[in-house]
């Protein structure tokens, strides 16, 4: 046989029966035929072949393979030089995008082009798939785009859609087209449906583009742009901008939720841009990173809290790709740029941070009188611990720096330049019996003012231009640990029998106790400009006392380890900390000496006693319980519980209390009682059902925070994600449909 090269081709034939007519010309098989070709290969109950033509015919039962294309038919016709053909109620299966094509008669024409009469496209497997695009004819090149004409969409075979015309894009890798729709309900702002379109511009960037419309406000307009040229070079942007058909020229016509803030919004232009960068600049040593994040108003946040460019779903996305986080929703917006090398033992940067300050503009304060601080720019260098060049073997000195240039600015207030340079030696004394580290430094810092604008008189007169301050500290360390064997050795032995049973072989328990001491003059600083808390060195002379500790566990897991001629029962080994309990305090030596408010305030030298525990006896279970507990009062002043529970294939359960009690002593005040509790559970007992719910709630005042159910079924080929929320500001009903890489 030839193929299209002219080469000569062999093509294997195998049958119950095989008949030569007309001096081998032609050739038949019959019952379990195959034409075998490397890979590819020709099914079927009979075969003719036509060696002058290099053509054959199929009938019955047909399975086809040649090259990526997977067919199914009950007659078929090939010319195998050209790889062209026919079939007759014929399928096709594209492996990619998971899609089967079928019709009444298939042709495929030369590459990946195909021809269908009646045709009908679906991603669902089945004999009844879930849903499916029908046409009358249609005309699909793979890993391209599909042309239908006469087009219904089907539910379950029951149309529900038509168009005339129709393009599908058949690509196996992303697909250019319209996703589909979100849409659903809120109390505060009615119906809303949203339609993203998505354009897969290359193989390392895409750009979506969205419509939303929303009954009480309009339409709004969101583009989202994505590139990653490499898993280190990569950013997000989106930016959602509307006309708002409403405004809020007073506080008390605000919507619920949003009255009790003291600000107005009286802009009908709203938007948020956000987005976040990882890359370099030029060369890869020069890592550059950019977050930015600015909206219209105080209010956008809170408001718009509906389909998946809201702020919680844009928070998760930005945290899962970049590792970094927005601000709180209700706090000022932050953009900042940062570029930063590192050398062996040196490290610069160079960046720049602005803060948006909710409370400006919108009919509310005024940019003139805007203290926000903003930091344009800021540089840092730091020389890493490290060895001196030459030292003595017997006193292992150690030396760090790290230094600051920053120019701060705002319109409203004091402005200037700040540097800072802090170097300090260490001497890490290491024996058998443990560790002391001594550490000496010393904070020089000059300051360049501008303007002087103080906007609080008990932070001095901010005309100062330098300080010094010493440093001192010395930390005490040791270790005891013992190890307590749990399985003998040997009497554990992997056989084939026993393949995934897994035993605790041992047991080790370490004891760590470290000792601080901490000491900072307390050098007058009022003089100085106040920009943040390092304007403020506090003064310090604390000893600090902690024990840890740690429970942890060797296991052995039997497994079945491949080798040269065949495979093997081996323990292959894990560790991990069970158990981890740490109890924390300090002495305050300034406290104890103090002479001023003492008919108000007793010394209370002693800090409360932090109790930390985290537990995980079991690959399914979490306890992390972190208690503070006052000496004085003998009563808990803080705690934060969480207990989780996980199990694969079936979900995971998430159970924490915060709670924080009024304090007023005098080295800290904390006026409000706060108990806040949240439970957030996951479960899919019940495949393809799934349910998820969340619930907060703030114990102390008796109220609900969030109560948010969600109800998911996920099939083969679409998820469907049902969701109801309710927070004292509004209720919401939404709707989600996802068909994963089909777009229409």
């Amino acid at each position: 046989m030839l193929n299209e090269d002219e080469e000569s081709v062999v093509w294997s034939l195998h049958a119950d029966k095989v008949t030569s007519l007309n001096d081998s010309k032609v050739m038949e098989g019959e019952g379990n035929v195959a034409l075998r070709q490397g890979d590819d290969y020709l099914k079927a109950d009979f075969v003719r072949y036509f060696a002058a033509t290099n053509w054959v015919l199929l009938r019955g039962n047909v399975e086809v393979k040649l090259g990526e294309d997977l067919m199914e038919a009950e007659e078929a016709e090939f010319d195998l030089g050209n790889r062209i053909g026919w079939l007759k109620n014929g399928k096709v299966f594209v492996d990619g995008p998971h899609m089967y094509l079928s019709g009444e008669r298939v042709n495929k024409h030369w590459g990946d082009f195909y021809s269908f009469k009646n045709a009908k496209i679906t991603a669902c497997d089945g004999d009844v798939p879930a849903w499916s695009v029908s046409a009358g004819s249609a005309t699909i090149e793979l890993d391209g785009y599909s042309q239908l004409w006469g087009t219904s969409f089907a539910i379950k075979d029951t149309s529900v859609s038509y168009v005339p015309y129709f393009v599908l894009p058949m690509k196996t890798s992303r697909q250019t087209g319209f996703l589909f729709p979100e849409f659903g309900y809120s109390k505060r702002l009615g119906v809303w449906y949203s339609q993203p379109f998505y354009w897969a511009i290359n193989e390392s960037s895409d750009l979506t583009i969205s419509e939303q419309w929303i009954e009480r406000r309009g339409m709004m307009s969101g583009v989202e742009y994505r590139h990653q040229y490499t898993p280190y070079d990569k950013g997000w942007w989106r930016l959602d901008a509307m006309w708002d058909n409403r405004r809020h020229r007073a506080e008390a016509n605000e919507p619920r939720g949003l009255d009790n803030d003291g600000l107005v919004r009286t802009n009908p232009e709203r938007f948020w841009l956000r987005g976040m960068f990882d890359g370099s600049l030029g060369d890869p040593r020069w890592k550059m990173k950019m977050d930015l994040d600015v909206v219209s108003d105080q209010n956008y946040l809170r408001e718009f809290k509906q389909s998946s460019a809201a702020y919680y779903p844009t928070r998760k996305t930005l945290n899962e790709h970049f590792g970094r986080d927005l601000q709180e929703i209700d706090q000022n917006r932050t953009s900042e740029i940062l570029v930063s090398r590192d050398w062996e033992r040196v490290g610069i940067a160079f960046g720049a941070r602005f803060e948006q300050n909710l409370d400006v503009g919108n009919g509310n304060i005024t940019s003139r009188r805007n203290t926000t601080l903003q930091r344009l720019p800021q540089f840092d260098m730091f020389l890493f611990k490290g060895g001196l060049p030459v030292q003595s073997p017997a006193i292992p000195i150690e030396f760090e720096a790290e230094g600051q240039a920053v120019n701060f600015f705002r319109h409203n207030g004091t402005s200037g330049s700040r540097f800072e340079i802090h170097p300090s030696v260490s001497v890490p004394l290491v024996s058998e019996y443990g560790t002391i580290i001594p550490k000496a430094g010393w904070r020089v810092t000059q300051y360049n003012t501008d303007k002087v604008q103080q906007l609080d008189t008990d932070r001095g007169t901010g005309r100062g231009t330098q300080r010094d301050i010493p440093d001192f500290s010395v930390a005490a360390f040791t270790e005891l640990a013992r190890t307590f064997e749990v399985t003998p050795e040997g009497s554990f032995l992997p056989t084939a029998d026993n393949v995934g049973e897994s035993r605790w072989m041992a047991v080790r328990h370490s004891f760590q106790p470290r000792i601080e001491y901490s000491h900072v003059p307390n050098v007058n600083q009022m003089d100085n400009p106040y920009y943040d808390v390092n304007d403020r060195i506090e003064p310090e002379n604390e000893l600090r006392v902690s024990l840890t500790n740690v429970l942890s566990r060797k296991a052995a897991t039997v497994t079945m380890l491949d080798g040269e001629h065949a495979s093997a029962p081996a323990l292959e080994y894990s560790y991990k900390d069970v158990m981890r309990f740490r109890l924390d305090q300090a002495y305050d030596f300034r406290e104890s000496e103090r002479t001023d408010h003492l008919d108000e305030y007793k010394r209370r030298p002693l800090s409360d006693t932090m109790a930390e525990l985290s537990f995980s006896p079991m690959q399914y279970v979490d306890v992390t319980n972190r208690s503070f507990w006052s000496p004085y009062t003998g009563s808990i002043t803080s705690h934060e519980h969480l207990l989780g529970f996980y199990l694969d294939d079936v979900g995971r359960i998430d159970t924490g209390l915060d709670f924080r009690d009024r304090i007023d002593e005098y080295k800290r005040q904390r006026e409000d009682r706060l108990r806040i509790f949240k439970t957030e559970a996951t479960l899919s007992f019940f495949k393809p059902w799934s349910f998820r719910t969340l619930y907060r709630a703030d114990v102390e005042k008796g109220t609900d925070l969030e109560k948010t159910v969600e109800l998911v079924y996920t099939h083969q080929c679409f998820e469907i994600i049902a969701q109801f929320s309710r927070t004292p500001d509004d209720d919401s009903v939404n709707l989600y449909v996802k068909i994963p890489g089909l777009t229409f």
